[in-house]
């Protein structure tokens, strides 16, 4: 079994486990490879230019990320061969998945140790690209569910901020795979799912079957052949989950600016339909820009359009209110001078030198001069030229035909999924959900602002002992014991004794006697109440 993390069981040796080591030998490979490249990008992180007070905890970084990765590793290797035309051998023959790896260990441990490295500079030090670094957060999610909650909540906030703007950066690998898919990313309907719509789709118009199921390797990086020949035989397939990452995400955003602009649906819908279609006719705007600038632009023209106007004073306004959003997103945005004004060319000046992609393009020198404002300035000298033709169509006087509505990505449901707190004791967070069986005797089941108080009691009593109800070390609340004790009285019948009763028999001496001590308690603090009354009632 490969090593967990610090933390959960203690640390490692530098090598894999013993169970991924019998998947090392299955497949006829030597872990020489993995484990060379492993201190190949841990030594270039610890050469990077550290304070002084932070090479310590970079060092420690290193030691947890060589858990994590072997740890990620070897489910995700168990997670990926129970799928058809996957085979261990090819996984492992993946060296960019295996970097990727790596680098999402390391972004891990960077989090839970607390080190000073602001993303992307993880990947600038380890000269990875967001767009790739997106891949391996998708494995992680779906192939180990021991991250703690702090780095899942760290990998998430990762991957919003990569879709809505680090991977838009000109010099993202991205665009070899929008190029590849003639020109455009993929509309909602050709990536997302029946059942992640909020409306019916025709058998003809759904997600190619091509893209569903199979290995979620070869979905992202293609098959093993592309990989090792880097050959293009299906380029766009890594680009069809990137695709329907963007739509869950910017429908959601939407949704939120909505609610908080107070629309109806059916204008939702048709803001939708004239965002998706920049996105997927217009792709190139987005070069070095954000998500939520073409999402508020495609706002203001269709309400515009639909003689529903809103001051785009209010949108930004309302935008700010949201979370997770930033001011900068509509105070400073790339009008002119962009390495790629023209999609049909890119800049290739650069060819020679190490480029990191998830960098916005403005970062780095270029020979022309940039010209950058606010939201206003770019929807009115840029976005306005490029989509009013098509959102003219959604006027009340068009002539013409109406285009269709987009499909609107489902909202999410929250997991119904337990969460166990950590620590030693089986104690679970989940949803209501009444369909999901007890956990069976002797747990203890609280459903807050529905369950009585002494439930909530038993299990921080439960906490307080070590163990759980019935069991030595668990002593009863002492507003519960008299209740308990009455309960069993009335159970006890013709038959014998109740099971309740049975159960306190079997109680050990030591339970028996904090037992004792509570009731005492209780009897000393009634006798207390007891003369306290009398003695007022005399002074009277």
């Amino acid at each position: 079994m490969a090593t967990e993390p610090r933390g959960i069981v203690g640390r490692s040796t530098f090598g894999p486990g013993e169970r991924l080591m019998a998947v090392f030998r299955a497949s006829g490979r030597d872990p020489t490879q993995e484990i060379t490249r492993l201190r190949h990008m841990l030594d270039k992180f610890l050469q990077h230019c550290w304070d002084e007070g932070n090479k310590e905890v970079a060092a420690r970084c290193c030691t947890d990320a060589t858990d994590w990765y072997w740890t990620i590793l070897e489910k995700v290797l168990n997670q990926e061969s129970k799928r058809p035309g996957t085979r261990a051998s090819s996984i492992l023959g993946f060296d960019l998945i295996q970097r990727l790896l790596v680098a999402c260990s390391l972004e891990i441990a960077v989090t839970l140790n607390r080190l000073p490295c602001d993303f992307p500079e993880l990947l600038q030090i380890l000269q990875l690209s967001s767009y790739d670094f997106l891949k391996a957060v998708m494995l992680v999610f779906r192939a180990a569910g021991n991250v703690p909650r702090a780095g899942a909540g760290h990998l998430l906030h990762i991957e919003q901020k990569v879709l809505e703007n680090l991977v838009w950066a000109s010099e993202s690998p991205l665009w070899e795979d929008v190029r590849a898919n003639e020109g455009r990313l993929p509309s909602c309907l050709q990536v997302m799912r029946p059942s992640q719509l909020e409306d019916p789709v025709e058998a003809d118009q759904r997600v190619d079957p091509a893209t569903a199921g199979g290995s979620l390797c070869a979905k992202l990086c293609g098959s093993s052949e592309q990989l090792s020949s880097q050959s293009a035989e299906n380029p766009t397939k890594s680009i069809r989950p990137f695709a329907r990452r963007v739509y869950a995400l910017m429908a959601g955003r939407l949704r939120e600016l909505c609610t908080a602009l107070d629309l109806g649906a059916e204008l939702r819908l048709k803001i939708w339909t004239c965002f998706e279609h920049s996105l997927v006719h217009c792709t190139f705007l987005m070069a070095d820009r954000h998500l939520d600038q073409l999402l508020m632009c495609a706002t203001y023209i269709t309400a515009k359009i639909t003689q529903k106007e809103i001051p785009f004073k209010s949108i930004m306004k309302h935008y700010s209110s949201l979370p997770r959003t930033r001011t900068s997103v509509y105070k400073d945005v790339l009008i002119t001078g962009g390495v790629m004004e023209d999609f049909t060319t890119v800049n290739r000046n650069r060819s020679g030198a190490v480029l990191t992609p998830d960098t916005p393009s403005a970062r780095y020198p270029d020979t022309r001069q940039q010209e950058r404002g606010n939201i206003i300035h770019f929807y009115n000298n840029v976005y306005m030229k490029k989509l009013k033709p098509f959102a003219q169509r959604f006027a009340p006087n068009f002539k013409g035909d109406t285009p269709p509505l987009s499909p609107y990505p489902r909202e999410k449901t929250a997991s119904t999924r337990k969460q166990r707190l950590p620590g030693h004791h089986s104690i679970f967070i989940s949803r209501l959900n009444t369909e999901i069986q007890s956990l069976g005797k002797p747990a203890i089941s609280y459903v807050i602002s529905r369950s009585p108080r002494h439930l909530l009691c038993e299990i921080n009593n439960m906490i307080r002992m070590g163990g759980p109800p019935g069991t030595p070390g668990h002593a009863p609340s002492a507003d519960t014991q008299g209740e308990e004790e009455e309960e069993g009285e009335e159970e006890e019948g013709e038959d014998g004794p109740s099971a309740k009763r049975i159960c306190l028999d079997d109680e050990s001496a030591w339970h028996r006697r904090l037992r004792d001590v509570v009731n005492d308690r209780v009897v000393v603090k009634r006798k207390q109440v007891e003369l306290h009354s009398s003695c007022s009632t005399s002074q009277i």
